[in-house]
């Protein structure tokens, strides 16, 4: 039943994951091509005083792309579900309604991370080839809670998508988007480094608000 399930995730979301995919890959494509320019026409020295005394992120053109992929593939796994209420032929399948919901969540979510760790792997093969390890390590550091962000985004649109009650909508997008302007609020190298455990944990918790909208949803409560 589950590898159905996955099935008919993966048909609704295959193009959103290509395009979005692609986007990310063209981000970083643009943040090579920027370093390379950047290393020929200007001495070490001058790159060196830019990054460590003036905090100049060369990776800044990443910082909304793990929100926007997280946008693309939340709407397109949910909003054909909502639309026409196919939801609730989901859940009304032989399964527990919370593993449905869970197993859904849980495989785009999957999908989500997977492109994540191959933009950071990217990423850091780019700065390798311009920089020591110290700055590697610390944009590393930086740039999770732009990827957390991402997954904040990815919970709060599927939960928000799936609740039925404009009220508590509200209320969601609301608080889920606070939480996203804090992980986005960060100017300079690793300065979340010690809060970042609290905030994957905040942020994995934020799914499990979906167990309460599919509830209200299977039962139509508006």
């Amino acid at each position: 039943m589950f590898k159905a399930l996955a099935y008919k995730e993966w048909l609704k979301v295959r193009w959103a994951y290509a395009i979005s995919f692609l986007i990310g890959l063209i981000v970083l494509l643009v943040i090579n091509l920027n370093m390379r320019a950047i290393v020929e026409f200007n001495n070490a020295n001058t790159i060196w005083n830019y990054i460590v005394f003036k905090g100049y992120m060369f990776f800044s053109q990443l910082e909304y792309i793990p929100i926007l992929v997280a946008l693309i593939l939340g709407f397109a796994q949910f909003l054909p579900e909502v639309q026409n209420l196919r939801l609730k032929l989901s859940l009304h399948l032989p399964l527990k309604e919370n593993s449905t919901l869970l197993f859904m969540l849980t495989y785009g979510f999957l999908l989500l991370l997977s492109q994540y760790i191959v933009f950071a792997i990217l990423l850091t093969l780019i700065s390798v080839k311009f920089f020591p390890s110290e700055i590697t390590v610390a944009m590393l550091i930086t740039v999770v809670p732009w990827f957390l962000a991402g997954m904040a985004t990815y919970f709060v649109v599927s939960v928000t998508l799936v609740e039925q009650l404009w009220l508590r909508r509200i209320i969601i997008a609301i608080f889920g988007f606070g939480f996203i302007d804090i992980l986005m609020s960060g100017d300079s190298y690793g300065q979340y480094l010690y809060v970042i455990p609290h905030y994957v944990i905040f942020t994995l918790l934020l799914g499990y608000l979906i167990i309460l909208a599919g509830f209200r949803f299977k039962r139509g409560v508006r």
